[in-house]
């Protein structure tokens, strides 16, 4: 994309810090983020020895923070418009501090839930802190920041796993839980000491009714796809889903005929922004929706199941790390590439890199230098969507709706992911070898083609993208 004058794109003042100044104490925040969700996986074991439940049950554990976060990011990065997007980040790093302090604590299972529901803002964190950006920075100092924080994140999923794995080794529970709590409240310090506020505001009138309708609808869809993944589609999933469609509906009518909506439904729809969310959809797919998948065909036994590779968990950790540090590399290299090729190339690129790295997954699963190529190439492509996209639509949007923008590509982003782990759990379930149990190749290989024609499909819409200017009303803050 070509560089827009600032006046016209989001009317931002002109730059007065750098990069370093504004991003410096987000970098941390994002660190912290990746930190805390990768840091209790490698710990669900010894979370149901020490709340004393069963396998089954610790899914829960990160059931009600989707749950959670499905209600809070539409919310918190609307109010983020109207009243502050730093506002609102304190609010939902104090949160988070609290969620975890109380899973720290937790003597038992349901009050540790009640914690994580309190951690579920965390995944507005990122909305937030875009929005601040690219109020206070320039187009492109803003693209280089965005990609920073998206690799900030992927480094502490890292830091947070290796972490995890050496504490796990500590007597005390409660110490091991409260690792994280430490870091938290040197987040809250540095958001509110260090990071400034953004600089333009939606118009200050609530729709909530608009806000209600948006949270029940969330909250029933991605309740069935829950239901969904754990059961197949029984019929409990499929009326939440149905009445989530239902609610849904009558929410899309209220908000295209009340005054100041919730979610402006014609952002969403715009021609330069609805394949931007397509994309979001179809990356939740690659990057959420088949997390397990591919670990679990890594560690299969190629005598048993005719393939895999027999991975011990140690050596998954190593596959985490090849599709992790690829993305990372691509998330800081976003804002060069940007400048030559613009956003739209990137994306191009990415998504690129997405059908070369799921052909080879289709087509050379059998040979393990081969596949572990297609899971770095396929991490590329992720980095460079993962750090493209929200950039896109920060730019694209209206400055007064910076972060629901952006707050609805994570949305999306997390619906995608959690529709794909239903449908694709159902599919290895169709394919499950009988005296086995465990899926055939052919299950693996459709789920592959399912992601590779999702990918192919949003590739196509990015042909469909106007280079056209949102128009916006906003009220500037003085800068405090």
């Amino acid at each position: 994309m070509s560089e827009r004058p600032k006046a016209e794109a989001h009317s931002i003042a002109p730059e007065t810090k750098g990069v370093a100044a504004i991003v410096g104490f987000l970098l941390f925040v994002e660190l912290s983020s990746g930190f805390l969700q990768g840091y209790y996986t490698p710990l669900f074991s010894n979370l149901t020895e020490h709340w004393g439940i069963t396998d089954a049950s610790i899914t829960w554990f990160v059931t009600v923070q989707t749950l959670a976060a499905s209600v809070c990011v539409p919310v918190l990065s609307k109010l983020g418009d109207i009243f502050g997007h730093r506002r609102m980040l304190r609010i939902a790093v104090i949160a988070v501090a609290v969620g975890s302090l109380l899973v720290a604590l937790a003597p038992s299972y349901p009050l540790a839930l009640v914690g994580r529901v309190l951690v579920g803002p965390l995944a507005v964190w990122l909305p937030l802190e875009i929005a601040i950006v690219h109020s206070r920075l320039t187009q492109t100092s803003a693209r280089r920041a965005i990609g920073m924080l998206v690799a900030s994140i992927t480094v502490g999923a890292i830091l947070g796993s290796v972490v995890a794995g050496v504490a796990g080794g500590l007597s005390s529970m409660t110490m091991i839980l409260a690792i994280p709590v430490v870091i938290l409240i040197l987040c809250v310090i540095a958001v509110f000491v260090a990071v400034p506020e953004s600089t333009e505001r939606a118009r200050p009138k609530i729709d909530t009714i608009g806000f209600i309708g948006l949270a029940v609808t969330m909250l029933l869809i991605m309740g069935g796809l829950q239901v969904a993944s754990r059961q197949g589609f029984t019929l409990t999933a499929i009326l939440l889903i149905v009445a989530a469609l239902a609610i849904g509906t009558a929410w899309v009518w209220w908000e295209k005929r009340v005054e100041a909506p919730a979610i402006d439904i014609r952002i969403v729809t715009q021609p330069q922004l609805w394949p931007a969310y397509l994309i979001s959809f179809v990356l939740g797919m690659m990057v959420l929706g088949s997390q397990t998948i591919l670990m679990t065909f890594m560690g299969a036994k190629p005598e048993v199941a005719g393939y895999g590779f027999s991975f011990a968990p140690s050596q998954l950790a190593i596959v985490t790390i090849a599709s992790v540090a690829p993305a990372t590399i691509a998330s800081f290299l976003i804002a060069r590439l940007a400048k030559r090729i613009g956003l739209l190339g990137v994306l191009t690129t990415g998504l690129v890199l997405a059908i070369g790295g799921h052909l080879m997954l289709i087509f050379l699963n059998g040979s393990l230098t081969l596949i572990m190529i297609a899971i770095m190439v396929n991490g590329f492509g992720s980095g460079f969507l993962l750090a493209a996209l929200p950039a896109l639509i920060a730019e694209e949007s209206p400055a007064d709706s910076t972060g629901i923008a952006t707050g609805i590509y994570n949305s999306l982003k997390t619906l995608g992911g959690a529709l794909a782990s239903a449908a694709f759990g159902m599919i290895l379930a169709f394919f499950t070898l009988e005296g086995v149990g465990a899926s055939s190749r052919t299950g693996y290989v459709t789920i592959w083609v399912v992601s590779l024609v999702a990918v192919i499909l949003a590739l196509l819409s990015l042909a469909t993208i106007r280079k056209s200017r949102p128009v916006t009303t906003f009220v500037s803050v003085p800068e405090e």
